[in-house]
């Protein structure tokens, strides 16, 4: 039974870290893998190294049991185990490949605690206010239309809205609901893909995010492929796979051809339009200096303080900014409210 989708990161890290303490030791590769398979919990990965075992015990490399599972392992660390096995550094290539996909997690990490407290109090905010809209604002307008006398044309806009949304709330329910399956399905095809992928990087705040997070996992890569003997263009081609935005790829799969075209890289990624100006800016300086794997891991660390502090800011100035908008809607609210009730006081008086 093969694996029917890659491992995660997460299963890729733990299965690294194993595999790589099995050839430091004296314990043979097969012994390894059965001891693996054995103390792992994970159905998939039991059933991906019971295939892997069968393959070994008729003496194929680790790298071309791993290259027959290409649902399960993407090129990328077929090529890297590869390299491994040729300099004989099969226990530190694993390792590496670990530190490169923890690495890859944390800044994910950082990237959905900067985003969940502002969802959340979005989330909040909305039920407030439909709260508000739905069950609180037709109790005063029956209250007020007892007490007799005219609204203000403000209150009635907003009375009206509230009744209006009251009645019709299943159906504007229903509404926003086949909207979002429409653009669920539609993101789930081709055409759809493309458009979001492409929408990503043109979206003002979330393509500057999105730029640095995509900018940041091919450096890395990259980087350790290009210190294992890996030529950039070769490097570049063997991490497409890893990148799950089409827009992504079909950029990078343009790099690839006009490297391969003489093109210098430096010139090659500004033209992309794909990646921050810190990268291109290294690859400059790498290209006359040479140490290309080194600037990448710099581009890297830059490029991820960066984004650190952008996302500090994000959320420094989204959260009071809710908190402003919720607050003036209520006041609105009220203000509809009390308006009426004043001229009902005076009026009395």
């Amino acid at each position: 039974m093969r694996a029917k989708e890659r491992f995660s990161k997460e299963e890729i890290i733990i299965f690294s870290r194993q595999l790589a303490l099995v050839m430091d030791s004296d314990v043979s590769l097969y012994e390894g893998l059965t001891l693996i398979k054995d103390k792992t919990q994970n159905p998939k990965l039991q059933s991906v190294i019971t295939e892997m075992l069968a393959d070994i015990r008729q003496g194929m490399a680790l790298s071309e049991v791993m290259a027959n599972r290409q649902d399960a392992f993407s090129t990328f660390i077929v090529t890297m185990i590869q390299i491994g096995e040729q300099s004989g550094e099969l226990a530190n290539t694993l390792n590496q490949i670990a530190d490169a996909y923890e690495k890859e997690m944390d800044t994910s990490a950082k990237v959905k605690a900067a985003i969940t407290y502002p969802i959340i109090l979005s989330v909040l905010m909305l039920g407030v206010i439909l709260l508000l809209v739905i069950e609180v604002l037709p109790m005063f307008n029956d209250i007020l239309v007892s007490l007799g006398g005219d609204m203000p044309l403000f209150t009635k806009i907003i009375m009206q809205t509230s009744l209006w949304l009251g009645n019709n709330l299943i159906w504007i329910s229903l509404a926003l609901a086949s909207l979002v399956g429409i653009a669920y399905f539609y993101s789930r095809s081709a055409k759809g893909q493309n458009f979001f992928d492409t929408l990503a990087f043109k979206l003002p705040i979330q393509k500057q995010i999105v730029s640095a997070i995509t900018a940041i996992r091919f450096s890395r890569n990259l980087a350790l492929l290009i210190r294992s003997g890996v030529n950039i263009g070769m490097g570049i081609k063997l991490i497409i796979p890893i990148f799950n935005n089409r827009y992504v790829k079909e950029r990078l799969e343009k790099a690839v051809q006009l490297l391969n075209q003489g093109e210098t890289p430096d010139k090659v990624f500004e033209g992309l339009q794909l990646f921050p100006w810190v990268l291109i800016k290294l690859f400059t300086i790498a290209q006359n200096t040479g140490h290309m794997d080194k600037m990448l891991d710099k581009a890297a660390e830059t490029m991820e303080k960066e984004l650190d502090n952008r996302l500090d800011r994000l959320t420094t100035v989204i959260e009071p900014l809710l908190i402003i908008v919720l607050s003036s809607l209520v006041g609105i609210i009220l203000i509809s409210v009390i308006l009426p009730i004043i001229n009902i006081m005076n009026a009395i008086g």
